[in-house]
């Protein structure tokens, strides 16, 4: 009996659902570096039998390793009471007037946590088509990999209403999406548009040859090659059908623009579907809402006010604002974020598409990165893709400059998910890449804790949330305090801890609590099968 052969079911599924293009094994015959690196590398490439051992996509669990702690750092200052929740001190509402900036600490850390949720919805895009990548090459139909994403996004809907109703529980809200209902939805529609491309690649192929009269019959010249190698009589069959690689690459290109165009719209249609078309009257200074988050994890005393919303209603509205009432509580709208999701998928299928080097797939991300930044100042300077034109009412400012150079801060104010808001969250979520990218993967592994967080995404998100809710309460029966930094806002508390040594110990403390947390989640969830729950709860926000 061979090595492969006395493997468990799940561990040679496992490695054969590893046997991908994110990560180029080491062998006699190909470069030792490729696509992100990997951990311990698989041969199945080269060899002829899975083995046991794994690869992984470094980078992106790296950034995601990363962008969890700062995610986790907007969440404890909530519970905490560390700072009032924005870059201004009024919300960071669409089409909302603020007054005044928060303190230098709390504006930084706002804008560093603004790369979470965008980062998280383009690794889910890229998961999607990574996934579907794994299952059809062991042979999974169609219909089982949309039966799996839609019980996929059904367990996530299951634990956002678990957390929500634990978080609310006063409030007897009966749809609560601080973000998870959200990821479910467009990890659903980005997973269901894989399988759809995947089938109209290959119908547009085919009819690009008829097109082009380039089917070529049994024993041509060798420009077709089968998808089996088998049976001879497959390979004989699939040949006279099998689309030219010439039709094949030009398929793949069309669909890769369609999907730009896709991005393209979905990102700008919270814009041209804006209630006030994200301007701000020079005269209006409506009440600013409170931050779902701030709702979720924190107690008000005062009636918060609503998001404004749409003439469509509020079902409509849920889809792309954020709605706030009786019965629901979202602060993610699915339509309205989808287009991290598609740039991912649009990402994912480039680097799937060949071989790149390590210092290609640097480049590669350092463009990208070069180009939404371009982008972003654009913003700044000609007034497009913004959805707070006219709402920086700052105290001392020239109402006829442009409210975007005024300062830094203004500079970098964006609201999510404008365009703006994609430019330069993504430019940074980019730049990231390349730097994770350009580390040898032996020692990017090594780098303290980020590969334990970004393992087990789902896990910290779930068990950070109550972590610190918990560590809050001693914080705060020892340290609150009267902070001085007044809100503006009925609905905010005027007591915390406020930035100060008390509240980073305790943050720190939770991470280094919730780093061996993961690395156990992570090894428990490795010696699962392909089909257990459990995975849905690790891999619904990573590359894998």
């Amino acid at each position: 009996m061979t090595a492969t052969q006395s493997m468990p079911t799940a561990a040679r599924e496992e490695a054969e659902v590893q046997d991908t293009n994110f990560t180029l094994p080491p062998t006699a015959t190909t470069p030792r570096t490729s696509n992100y690196g990997s951990t311990q590398a698989s041969g199945a490439l080269s060899a002829p039998k899975p083995t046991t051992t794994s690869s992984r996509a470094v980078a992106p669990d790296l950034l995601r390793g990363l962008i969890l702690p700062l995610m986790s750092l907007d969440h404890a200052a909530l519970f905490m009471g560390a700072w009032l929740h924005g870059t201004p001190k009024q919300s960071e509402s669409a089409g909302t007037v603020f007054t005044q900036w928060n303190f230098n600490a709390a504006y930084i850390s706002r804008t560093l946590t603004h790369l979470c949720a965008p980062g998280f919805f383009f690794l889910m895009g890229m998961g999607c088509v990574y996934f579907h990548r794994c299952r059809a090459r062991i042979g999974w139909s169609s219909k089982r990999m949309a039966g799996h994403f839609a019980v996929r996004a059904l367990a996530l809907t299951v634990v956002s209403e678990m957390m929500g109703e634990s978080l609310m529980w006063a409030r007897k809200i009966l749809i609560i999406n601080i973000v998870l209902i959200g990821l479910a939805v467009d990890y659903l529609l980005t997973s269901l548009l894989c399988l759809v491309v995947d089938q109209t690649e290959r119908v547009v192929a085919r009819r690009l040859d008829g097109w082009m009269g380039e089917v070529k019959k049994q024993g041509g010249d060798g420009e077709t090659r089968p998808l089996l190698s088998d049976e001879l009589e497959e390979q004989r069959s699939s040949a006279a059908t099998t689309p030219s690689v010439r039709s094949q690459t030009l398929s793949f290109w069309l669909h890769n623009a369609v999907l730009a165009l896709l991005t393209y719209i979905t990102i700008f249609w919270n814009v041209w579907l804006s209630p006030t078309g994200g301007h701000c009257s020079p005269t209006s200074l409506t009440p600013s809402s409170a931050p779902t988050e701030l709702l979720a994890l924190t107690t008000t005393s005062a009636a918060q006010p609503s998001p404004a919303g749409s003439r469509l209603g509020p079902w409509f509205d849920f889809w792309f604002y954020p709605v706030q009432n009786r019965w629901v509580v979202s602060g993610f709208p699915p339509l309205g974020w989808i287009s991290f999701c598609l740039m991912g998928m649009l990402y994912a299928r480039t680097m799937l598409h060949k071989r790149w080097t390590a210092k290609a797939v640097v480049a590669r991300n350092v463009s990208v990165a070069v180009v939404l930044a371009v982008l972003f100042v654009a913003t700044r300077l000609l007034h497009f893709g913004n959805l707070s034109e006219g709402c920086l009412q700052i105290d001392g400012q020239d109402a006829g400059k442009n409210q975007y150079l005024v300062s830094m801060k203004s500079f970098f104010y964006k609201y999510p998910p404008s365009p703006s808001f994609m430019f330069f969250t993504m430019a940074v979520n980019f730049a990231l890449l390349a730097v994770f990218s350009a580390i040898p993967p032996a020692l990017a592994t090594s780098i303290p804790r980020l590969m334990n967080y970004g393992g087990s995404a789902l896990f910290f998100y779930v068990a950070h949330m109550y972590l610190y809710s918990l560590l809050s309460i001693p914080a705060r029966y020892f340290f609150e305090h009267e902070l001085p930094d007044k809100p503006p806002n009925e609905w905010e508390r005027t007591r915390g801890l406020g930035s100060t040594a008390p509240f980073w110990i305790t943050w720190m403390v939770g991470l280094l609590i919730l780093s061996p947390m993961c690395r156990a989640y992570g090894r428990f969830k490795a010696a699962q099968s392909t089909d257990s729950l459990w995975r849905f709860f690790l891999e619904l926000l990573q590359v894998e």
